[in-house]
């Protein structure tokens, strides 16, 4: 099957609304030699391009700033076939609810995002750690001896559909650290801080066919 080239696509808009720093993912993109946009808001942009929703912070906030930029309507109305890829926050975001808030999110993967437990673990779940697919998915790169990411977060993603799951990590608890709906992903890691493992899976994302 053909790849898509980035230039086939459009742009790989990365949505720009001040949470964490996005252009550690823009250059990040530039370093495997693909154009990304900082994108404040949607205007100008078409079905055909390619969006990344990263983030750091909190449910509501992160809400709260894409409806008033105009990317929450939007980007809840693209059709499940546009390659939508939320990072950290930006996966949340990609669900339905948090325990962090009372917001309504995205709603674009049926999952619910609940805090770990403080009983037995430190909280946030800080560091590298493992992925291991629970279902086969162009992301992760079968030839890599092994999928380690750098996480920072403190809820943990509870599908509502398994099938959505399609990689997990453990902490404590097995959870899903990786959904897919259609061609809207979530990762709860953060490929930009991942050194190679991070670069194979941006890269392979954005070949993705068209």
């Amino acid at each position: 099957m053909r790849k898509c080239s980035v230039y086939a696509v459009g742009v790989i808009a990365v949505v720009d609304v001040g949470l964490g720093n996005v252009a550690s993912v823009r250059n990040m993109f530039d370093r495997l030699g693909f154009a990304a946009d900082l994108r404040s808001t949607p205007d100008g942009l078409s079905e055909a391009d390619r969006y990344v929703l990263p983030g750091v912070g909190s449910y509501d906030e992160g809400v709260r700033r894409l409806r008033s930029s105009g990317w929450f309507d939007y980007l809840r109305g693209l059709p499940s076939t546009t390659h939508l890829l939320g990072i950290c926050l930006g996966m949340q975001l990609l669900g339905t609810t948090s325990e962090e808030g009372r917001e309504q999110g995205l709603d674009r993967v049926p999952a619910h995002f609940q805090r770990f437990s403080t009983e037995q673990l430190r909280v946030p779940h800080m560091g590298w750690n493992r992925v291991f697919p629970s279902q086969p998915d162009p992301l992760f790169d079968p030839a890599l001896p092994e999928l380690r990411y750098y996480f920072t977060h403190s809820y943990r993603a509870v599908c509502d559909d398994d099938s959505v799951s399609i990689g997990t990590t453990h902490y404590g608890v097995d959870f899903t650290s990786a959904f897919r709906r259609a061609n809207t992903r979530g990762v709860q890691f953060h490929p930009e801080k991942s050194h190679r493992f991070g670069m194979s899976l941006l890269r392979r994302w954005t070949e993705l066919p068209c």
